[in-house]
């Protein structure tokens, strides 16, 4: 990684801001050489990036003030001034010498993203302490439970020194929010949320304080490689079905927000709708009706994917993964490209795009993984409110 000047300092005593460089297109390509684990991580640091070019190409100060008297609005949008920090502490009490933790935290609104280095061994050791014993289709995150990871640490102290590393850096951001500044005269907002969490951090969170009720989900990617030798098929697919049917594929508008909520599992607000469709994709009929469509996540996954009854088992909604997909690896491109001639290049089999879906979807896995999308391992989205107890 190049070195760079970074972002002032937000006074936390274990994690240092990284810059903009760094925390995008640098950090952006370290993080596709990490995947699965970092998946969710990338997902932010490509929406984060994206928001603010977007804004420099607008012409708009990042840090430009509201008019006085106007109330403060949640915006569903990362932090893009100082989003991203790292830290690399020492495990104590090993029998090896020089074992370190690298931490990454990545802030996005009002979620964080963990991203340690030592977590695929920690999830090996969680998975083989399970008592099945081998893992779920070769990853190990589908066995890194609460339980069988308390069955490794019982044993092994680089496993123990690693995990005390992640909950101090844990700690730190419940203690001193990085994703919440409480504006002036208001409440300071106890509960803090976290993307992308494994199972096996489930007690140390509870020590902190009272955890929301948290979201499960299951995690696939696809790589640019896959996604490259699909496009032409998908390509002559959507011209036929335009030129036969009149089906035509394009972004959603803002008229859409309604509709997309309504059909949705899970309901957003309009506002959280506006940010989905600001990256997605749709197909009309000829009188301009939605068919189907879907939209893009806070953390850049695919979100709200959804085909009306009528229309389904006519491909419509690979096409959508598929198209969608493709336009994020081009941004993802886009934003690499800004790290130079010399840089090493990102391989294709590496750059991904990512989905969700909850662990009880069975019928939504079994659609992802007709299309070619992985699973790689079930993740948490989950509050922390450190003001109340359990």
């Amino acid at each position: 990684m190049h070195q760079h000047e970074p972002s002032p300092s937000t006074h936390l005593p274990l994690l240092k801001p990284i810059s903009a460089d760094a925390g995008y297109a640098d950090y952006l390509a370290e993080l596709t050489h990490e995947l699965p684990f970092s998946v969710s991580q990338f997902g932010i640091v490509l929406v984060s990036a994206l928001e603010l070019r977007e804004r420099k190409n607008q012409g708009h100060d990042n840090k430009s003030k509201q008019p006085e008297g106007t109330a403060t609005p949640i915006i569903w949008e990362p932090n893009v001034d100082s989003p991203h920090f790292r830290c690399t502490l020492p495990v104590q009490n090993t029998t090896g010498e020089g074992v370190f933790t690298t931490i990454d935290v990545t802030v996005a609104g009002h979620a964080n993203t963990v991203y340690a280095s030592c977590e695929y061994s920690l999830m090996q050791a969680a998975a083989t302490a399970a008592s099945e014993g081998s893992v779920v289709d070769g990853h190990y995150s589908f066995k890194a439970t609460a339980e069988n990871f308390s069955k490794a640490l019982e044993s092994d102290s680089v496993i123990q020194g690693h995990q005390t590393n992640v909950v101090a850096v844990m700690k730190e951001i419940l203690d001193h929010p990085v994703a919440n500044e409480t504006p002036p005269g208001q409440d300071e907002i106890g509960l803090q949320f976290f993307y992308c969490l494994n199972d096996i951090w489930m007690p140390a969170l509870k020590t902190f304080g009272k955890l929301s009720d948290g979201n499960r989900g299951v995690k696939h990617v696809i790589t640019e490689e896959e996604l490259m030798k699909a496009e032409p098929e998908i390509r002559l697919r959507c011209q036929e079905l335009e030129e036969k049917d009149g089906l035509v594929l394009g972004p959603m508008v803002e008229s859409d927000v309604p509709r997309m909520i309504e059909s949705n599992g899970v309901k957003y607000d309009e506002e959280y709708g506006r940010f989905i469709i600001k990256r997605s994709m749709c197909f009309r009929d000829k009188k301009g009706e939605m068919v189907a469509w879907a939209g893009t996540h806070g953390d850049f996954s695919i979100a709200a994917l959804h085909v009306l009854p009528e229309y389904r088992k006519t491909g419509l909604g690979r096409l959508i993964l598929h198209s969608l997909a493709m336009t994020h690896i081009k941004l993802a491109r886009e934003i690499l490209t800004t790290r130079g001639d010399d840089a090493e290049p990102v391989s294709a089999s590496t750059l991904v795009a990512h989905a969700d879906c909850m662990d009880y979807n069975l019928e939504t896995m079994i659609f992802m993984e007709r299309c070619g999308w992985h699973r790689i391992g079930f993740y948490l989205w989950i509050g922390v409110d450190k003001n109340t107890k359990e």
